[in-house]
């Protein structure tokens, strides 16, 4: 996006075939593995492509009822596709081009961005999308729901619009938390004058129930979305364990930064950065001084991996938009957090890293019923799936 390219990407999964040569049961064969693709893991850990020829894929999600549907956001075109069982299906499930055949075709970083499930999905069957549409009198922010009638979107109801956006800074992703409200993270829109009015919209978290009213417990009271503000371009939002809403934002040239955000919270854009010592202003627990792109969050409740892993929180770095190798981003790190609160100490070390010769950047991931991690590329257009198999 402008200076940084915020955007995000999805995939699907594999099967196996058992088979016997007589009337012993023998064990599973196992599959070959294409161990050549230069993303470095752990030891034990493959990665294989399982979606290629997308069009800049950006969110991508499992729905929460254990089938083997991946939903994948394309920024551009405004679809989303589903792949069951390894395959596409042959029609988008959603296309936005329907909605508004005049915003069409346009390049950029605009589009659609954000998916998210409804947690009583399998008997709503409702899904959360943000995007973002150039128009007459400039660029705007949505979410709205749809509802997923076998494999086919239906009911597409606008629940929020007229969002801060600009090419980039705009809106992003949006999440269910454990308190049942969706929280909704808005760039700045090139307004950092706009971020310190409350009642604008510009560098915010807003928060709102599923229908997209405003909860009478808001920390600005019931009748402001503003849940905490002083944000440049924030991306994806995830809880932590005690489900603390955590989140990364993207700071200007460099400064990126991981933070934990309260209720009514001020992190300072554009009057403090990274790490500083005003008082008025909330301090992120961490900060990059170079530019990663920090995009999407996710935490890795499966069982496939080892244990180590269950529960750990994973944040993808899109990093630069350029070729080849990144030494800082491209690459999803695992977020190893101590303590509790604004004080907490974090740390990042790396799990999966990028090495393509060409641009290959991650930008989101999403996690299977069986327990793998599916990585979405946004510039080769891939899903790639990441498996431990052991040694």
């Amino acid at each position: 996006m402008k200076n940084k390219l915020h955007v995000v990407i999805s995939c699907f999964l594999f099967l196996l075939f058992a088979c016997t040569t007589d009337s012993e049961p023998e064990d599973d064969p196992i599959p070959p593995v294409d161990d050549e693709l230069p993303i470095v893991l752990p030891d034990g850990f493959f990665s294989e492509v399982i979606a290629s020829q997308l069009d800049g894929p950006t969110s991508i999600e499992f729905p929460p009822d254990g089938s083997n549907r991946l939903f994948v956001n394309e920024l551009t075109t405004g679809h989303i596709w589903i792949f069951e069982d390894g395959e596409r299906l042959e029609e988008p499930f959603f296309n936005l081009q329907d909605f508004y055949p005049d915003s069409f075709p346009f390049s950029g970083s605009r589009g659609l961005i954000g998916l998210e499930f409804h947690p009583d999905y399998q008997n709503n069957r409702w899904l959360y999308i943000t995007y973002a549409l150039p128009g007459e009198e400039g660029e705007s922010g949505y979410v709205a729901r749809i509802t997923d009638e076998n494999n086919r979107s239906a009911d597409f109801t606008e629940i929020l619009s007229d969002l801060p956006s600009e090419q980039g800074h705009q809106v992003q992703n949006v999440r269910f938390l454990p308190d049942g409200m969706l929280y909704l993270s808005v760039g700045d829109a090139y307004r950092p004058e706009m971020v310190q009015e409350v009642s604008a919209k510009h560098g915010k978290v807003l928060r709102f129930t599923e229908s997209g009213d405003i909860p009478a417990d808001n920390p600005f009271g019931g009748d402001n979305y503003v849940y905490a503000l002083g944000f440049r371009n924030a991306f994806d939002l995830a809880f932590g364990d005690n489900g603390e809403l955590l989140m990364s934002d993207n700071g200007d040239v460099g400064m990126d930064t991981f933070r934990q955000v309260e209720p009514g919270s001020n992190h300072g854009w554009p009057f403090a950065e990274g790490f500083h010592g005003n008082p008025d202003y909330s301090k992120p627990l961490y900060v990059w001084e170079d530019a990663v792109v920090p995009t999407g969050l996710h935490r890795y409740l499966g069982n496939q991996f080892p244990s180590q892993y269950h529960g750990a929180l994973l944040q993808v770095l899109f990093g630069v938009v350029s070729d080849g190798p990144d030494p800082i981003g491209k690459r999803i790190q695992i977020v190893e957090k101590e303590g509790s609160g604004v004080n907490a100490s974090v740390s990042f070390s790396d799990f999966a890293v990028f090495e393509f010769d060409g641009k290959a950047n991650p930008i989101d991931i999403a996690e299977g019923p069986d327990g793998s991690l599916y990585v979405s590329d946004y510039f080769q257009g891939k899903i790639f799936r990441i498996f431990y198999r052991g040694n």
